[in-house]
């Protein structure tokens, strides 16, 4: 057993660092040097995303174990930083999911009436992602207006939140207009028209079986026949 007699220098190193972590007082600053950690480890920051899809999923796992932790102190605080990050990276995620189709999932470059299941999905996830990213935002001025000292730790001001309104405003606004475009000039039953007379020309369906298609079982096999899960 090791004498602890206030003479550290025999003390292997190791043991000196358990003793540090055990006296470390788990206030705020603990935890914003796990939530800077958890964002080093991606080469993020409260500002940037990871890079890929899977990354987003893994940083959110992490998030979400670290919204665990229980701090003597500055709780409340660290849970608006958390929360605020696992909100933002959600509304992200959708966002990625949102230009899975490319092109072929706006009216921006251009769009065949064919397309309109994929400009359809892709507005909803946008939309999707822009009420997520609301949310952020509105989380994110509660936490600087209530904790203005903690936020200025975080270099977080009122101009982060105008900046990220501002970006999810535009990703609303985008698919807005791409559904306003994609249900005016290609309504449901025009689709459906469209994709019996494509089924005719190219599958085995009977004329009678293709005639009696609902739309989203014409889209269900539009889809089969490209490809797209």
């Amino acid at each position: 057993m090791v004498q602890f007699n206030g003479n550290y220098t025999n003390i292997p190193i190791i043991i000196l660092l358990f003793i540090a972590g055990c006296t470390q007082t788990k206030d705020f600053n603990y935890g914003l040097k796990q939530i800077n950690d958890t964002n080093s480890k991606y080469s993020t920051t409260l500002e940037t995303y990871p890079k890929t899809f899977n990354q987003i999923n893994l940083m959110l796992n992490d998030f979400k174990e670290l919204k665990k932790l229980q701090l003597r102190s500055g709780q409340e605080p660290f849970n608006y930083i958390i929360d605020y990050r696992i909100l933002n990276l959600e509304a992200e995620k959708l966002y990625i999911e949102g230009l899975k189709y490319g092109n072929s999932g706006t009216t921006k470059e251009g769009f065949g009436c064919k397309s309109r299941p994929l400009i359809i999905e892709s507005v909803s996830l946008r939309n999707s992602s822009a009420l997520k990213g609301f949310e952020a935002v509105d989380l994110l001025r509660q936490f600087i207006n209530k904790y203005p000292k903690e936020a200025k730790s975080l270099g977080l001001s009122e101009k982060n939140t105008l900046f990220l309104n501002a970006t999810f405003y535009q990703i609303s606004r985008d698919a807005k207009k791409d559904s306003g475009v994609i249900n005016n000039f290609c309504p449901m039953n025009a689709t459906l028209e469209l994709y019996r007379q494509e089924f005719k020309k190219i599958t085995n369906l009977s004329e009678e079986h293709i005639n009696n298609l609902e739309y989203d079982e014409a889209v269900s096999i539009w889809k089969k026949l490209r490809g797209i899960s």
